[in-house]
């Protein structure tokens, strides 16, 4: 056992200096990330119907699709640190749009699609800059680590964000503008470039619509990414109906929104607590299995949740649900890393976001299947994500010259 975590100690200390300040900037901004869990209370307080509020999510995830196309090329075209402070700026100015626009629907739809699309700018620039500075053998340490601080942040955050709800629910957006700026100006101050691989004016449509191209021919002859890219898409449109239908679903069973939030919470704590050990112990199995095994795990803990009744049943689906993510995410993310050709990494990461962004696009469905059905959304959700375990299992031709990069 002391050896295990003398290992994992190890494997921390030696992580670049940037590799911190990314971890910093997540807790801070994950903690004020306060509008999202509670948007579709907050559009329901307000009179809004489902289809309205499902459609509200839609476009935010129409904006999330989008966001990682232009994320992914930037991170390749401008380097990476730019693009995570354009995306951070972006972000927290169209917060504050949010809920200056929420009495105009029209208005309002509009800065939630700039909020999704240039908060997953992020996503790629992020993974890719992680990538460009730690080797392979501690990416998967690296990821944890930016996990751990964005789950510590989360396990405060709502639990805050649902204290300022019952305060004023104006202040959710001012907290959460605040906490991503100090990121964006702990980005601008502290963050390296990292790699750029894109020759040309980055602001050229052509050089745009080429370097696209490029990555999407590459990506016909990857057949264990686009099968990693099919995986996660089933397995995500279940993992995101905790974040839209829950709030709805805790609500019909009488729950307050403070617990609500301390149910959420508790998917941050048990990660804080746990996830960096199971992680490091897990390096030792195959990734494809352990993905298809947090897969399954995630898929019975959104069943459980279609079956709670009250805060006990909730708890008790949210532990099962946090255990797959444990499993699922981290590996998912640095063997998706490894899997990426260092010359469309910004692009290949992006394409990661874009599957995410469009499954939670899908996935907004879900509030309209709740008004209609109830509980069977959860159902719905939980059998994606269990086929999503056969379909990352299943063999992947490869060619020589793929095998060879990936050190196969």
């Amino acid at each position: 056992m002391q050896l295990f975590f003398t290992s994992l100690y190890t494997d921390i200390r030696a992580l670049p200096r940037s590799v911190f300040i990314l971890v910093l900037g997540q807790f801070l901004n994950r903690c004020g990330t306060y509008v999202y869990p509670f948007l579709a209370l907050y559009l329901t307080a307000l009179n809004y119907t489902a289809g309205q509020v499902a459609t509200v999510i839609a476009v935010m995830g129409v904006g999330n699709i989008l966001g990682p196309i232009a994320g992914g090329y930037l991170a390749d075209a401008i380097g990476r640190q730019r693009t995570i402070v354009i995306s951070l700026f972006g972000s927290a100015l169209g917060t504050l749009g949010i809920y200056a626009s929420v009495t105009h629907y029209p208005v309002l739809l509009v800065t939630c699609f700039a909020n999704g699309f240039l908060s997953f700018m992020f996503g790629p620039a992020a993974s890719a800059l992680l990538t460009d500075l730690v080797p392979s053998e501690r990416r998967l340490t690296a990821y944890a680590m930016v996990r751990l601080a964005i789950n510590g942040g989360f396990a405060a955050g709502p639990t805050i964000g649902g204290i300022l709800y019952i305060s004023a629910p104006w202040l959710i957006f001012i907290g959460d503008a605040f906490t991503t700026l100090v990121f964006a100006v702990l980005a601008f101050v502290y963050l390296p470039h990292g790699i750029r691989s894109i020759q040309g004016k980055a602001g050229s449509i052509h050089v745009f619509l080429k370097s696209w191209k490029q990555a999407l021919r590459d990506l016909a002859t990857h057949n264990l990414y686009k099968q990693y890219l099919i995986a996660i898409f089933f397995m995500s449109l279940g993992f995101c109906q905790v974040f839209s239908v829950l709030a709805l679903s805790t609500k019909g069973n009488g729950l307050t929104p403070s617990q609500y939030g301390m149910i959420m919470s508790l998917n941050g704590l048990l990660i804080l607590l746990i996830e960096l050990p199971i992680t490091h112990w897990l390096k030792q199995f195959a990734p494809k299995r352990v993905l298809a095994a947090g897969f399954v795990l995630i898929g019975i803990g959104l069943l459980a949740f279609g079956f709670a009744e009250n805060v006990t049943g909730y708890i008790a689906a949210m532990v099962v649900f946090t255990l797959g993510e444990i499993v699922a995410l981290p590996v998912g993310m640095a063997y998706s890393s490894d899997l990426a050709p260092e010359k469309f990494r910004g692009r290949y990461l992006g394409l990661r976001g874009i599957t995410w962004g469009l499954a939670g696009c899908v996935a907004s469905g879900g509030l309209i299947i709740y008004d209609h059905l109830g509980a069977s959304v959860w159902f719905i959700a939980g059998i994606s994500s269990i086929v999503a375990a056969p379909l990352i299992c299943l063999p992947a031709r490869i060619s020589r010259r793929r095998a060879i990069a990936l050190n196969l």
